[in-house]
């Protein structure tokens, strides 16, 4: 359906095996060490999955048209809480006096349509209400409302807002009889917003038997001059479920197919087959929709804000780069009611691909060029302007060693923080650092203690990793890249992650400074983006080959940082633009990217 469902899952996965409990998912790893540590399973699902059993409700604020329907909406979810109404009846009632005081009611073609719900008992108490007219999509409002929060979490039922439908679909020509798909249509978002005269050439499916027939009394409003059935399935896209749809849906290829469609992993043989080794929803719906694009069609994709750059991820926009051709990509600032996650929209045309992208953002447009997209290993999707090319590929000309051979190592996971750290020293503990003391080349003081007792905790690294003579730790959780030196062989939780960096021809020192330097800074940015910084896209960042003078040089402005002469931080800024030969058009470039207004 024109949807989001939010994954746990969505950041980076080194290993895609899962356990299922209930109607959860997490990794076999987990399961282990909550088994080993004797964790109750359930009581950890119910807090790592508290959203998907919220019975909060959240009002789909981006979905009401007029404001002050707000409070039409709230009294009759009273009602309908009050009365322990059905769901399906409500809307059925209300679907019914739509169609009544639109004259249609009675026409042989609506009560062809009505005929499959005469199962459903219409509520009698309903007939007096008053339903607001000014509504794109009253029905498909109300049953957004009336779901919970945790049953929208479940069923990825998140509604588009009408403004980004239309602006998805503003280019879409019909003037010769072009036919429109949405393979999980909702309540009919895009059905509604397209620019057709004729209803016979829209398309659309969905799961959900509600949201089914909210669309087709959409539509049946919308065109009611016309005499047909809406082409709106009750059938799961990816495996259909009956011959009919079969032939009305999986037989036919589309000049346009647009959708928002839900997120979530999830076990679907279907992806197995185009390499979709995540089994993301979302993915396995490109691909299967993509297959019924006729040639010379466009396809157009709502997706989270993570295909662009998140590791797990890759097998998708692969596929794009390898069998589509992308055209454009439009970055939206906002996210909906009840969803944290930002989001995109991508669309592809079943044509020779080109050499550039059009990307569209703050209501701004530029060109990016589509080989910068196989820079990294993961097909990262990094929108490289032309200019951000230029700097990119100086600091990959100068690039020779990589951090593939060092040694890495996470935090410690505890397995129970509450009982296991503790604010102030006590007998037998020793200080642990968080990822909060972790600042550039410095730590604050720790915080907390801990009994560092190896078979106690849940997940640890080899004692020789903590207890280095000198090691580098940066924080996970960041936008920016944040190193700091050690050499009081401490331990930390996993909000930091640790570095051992084997970088030929520099010191522990040296290459610390090139990763909390400005320009290694907007590399990653660039890069790879995302608030984790992960050991994969670590990894891909280009060292250059150095002198030993000036690794001792880097080194020494190290040692006067970590003495307290925060100066040095600018000057090794400034050597390592020199390093580069970088202009200073290209030096401001950089700053005002990483740090913002920085004069």
């Amino acid at each position: 359906m024109d949807d989001f469902n939010t994954s746990e899952n969505s950041n980076e996965v080194e290993s895609a095996t899962f356990f299922h409990a209930g109607s959860f998912k997490i990794s076999n790893a987990t399961a282990r060490n909550w088994k080993r540590l004797n964790t109750h399973l359930e009581s950890r699902l119910t807090t790592r999955a508290n959203k998907r059993k919220s019975s909060k409700r959240i009002l789909p604020v981006e979905y009401i048209s007029h404001s002050e329907n707000i409070s039409f909406l709230q009294s009759l979810l009273d009602l309908i809480d009050e009365n322990h109404w059905d769901i399906f009846a409500v809307i059925y009632t209300m679907a019914e006096t739509l169609l009544k005081d639109a004259n249609l009611f009675s026409q042989e073609h609506i009560q062809k349509v009505l005929h499959d719900y005469n199962e459903i008992k219409p509520i009698t108490a309903l007939n007096k209400i008053q339903i607001p007219k000014n509504e794109f999509d009253i029905l498909g409002l109300v049953y957004q409302s009336y779901l919970q929060e945790g049953k929208k979490n479940i069923i990825g039922s998140y509604y588009t807002p009408k403004s980004i439908v239309e602006n998805m679909i503003r280019e879409f020509d019909f003037s010769k009889n072009q036919t429109f798909l949405d393979p999980c249509c909702g309540s009919g978002a895009f059905l509604l917003n397209i620019n057709v005269q004729n209803p016979n050439l829209i398309f659309g499916c969905d799961q959900d038997k509600i949201a089914v027939l909210i669309a087709k009394i959409n539509l049946l409003l919308k065109y009611k001059n016309f005499e047909f059935i809406p082409q709106i399935y009750h059938l799961d896209f990816l495996q259909g479920n009956s011959l009919f749809s079969q032939q009305e849906i999986f037989g036919k290829k589309f000049d346009y197919i647009a959708t928002n469609p839900p997120w979530g992993a999830m076990d679907n043989s279907y992806c197995e087959e185009f390499e979709i080794t995540s089994k993301e929803t979302f993915s396995c719906f490109f691909v299967k929709a993509f297959s019924q694009l006729k040639k010379d069609g466009i396809i157009r994709f709502l997706f989270p804000e993570a295909i662009l750059n998140v590791k797990v991820h890759q097998d998708i926009r692969k596929f794009i780069l390898n069998h589509t051709c992308l055209s454009s990509i439009t970055i939206y600032g906002n996210s909906f009611s009840g969803v944290v996650t930002k989001y995109v929209d991508i669309e592809c045309k079943n044509t020779p691909a080109q050499e550039t992208i059009e990307v569209f953002q703050n209501n701004e447009k530029r060109i990016v060029k589509v080989k910068t997209f196989t820079t990294t290993e993961n097909y990262v999707f990094n929108l490289l302007s032309n200019f951000d090319a230029e700097i990119v590929c100086v600091a990959k000309e100068k690039g020779h060693y990589f951090l593939n051979d060092s040694i890495w190592a996470l935090g410690i996971v505890t397995g129970g923080n509450h009982d296991k750290l503790k604010d102030e020293w006590f007998q037998g503990s020793e200080k642990i650092y968080t990822g909060k003391e972790i600042q550039a080349y410095l730590l604050k003081p720790a915080k907390k203690y801990i009994i560092y007792n190896r078979g106690e905790l849940q997940q640890v690294a080899k004692d020789e990793i903590y207890r280095a003579k000198e090691k580098i730790v940066y924080k996970f959780i960041s936008k920016k890249l944040v190193f700091a030196y050690d050499n009081s062989q401490s331990l930390f939780l996993n909000s930091a992650n640790i570095l051992i960096p084997n970088v030929p021809h520099m010191s522990i020192k040296t290459v610390m400074a090139f990763l909390n330097s400005s320009l290694f800074q907007f590399l990653y940015l660039k890069l790879f983006g995302g608030i984790k910084i992960l050991k994969g896209n670590l990894m891909q960042l280009p060292f250059p080959e150095i002198s030993e003078k000036d690794d001792k040089t880097l080194a020494k402005f190290v040692d006067e940082i970590l003495n307290g002469n925060d100066s040095k931080i600018s000057e090794i800024d400034n050597f390592i633009f020199a390093f580069y030969k970088l202009n200073q058009e290209q030096i401001n470039y950089i700053k005002e990217t990483v740090y913002g207004n920085f004069n």
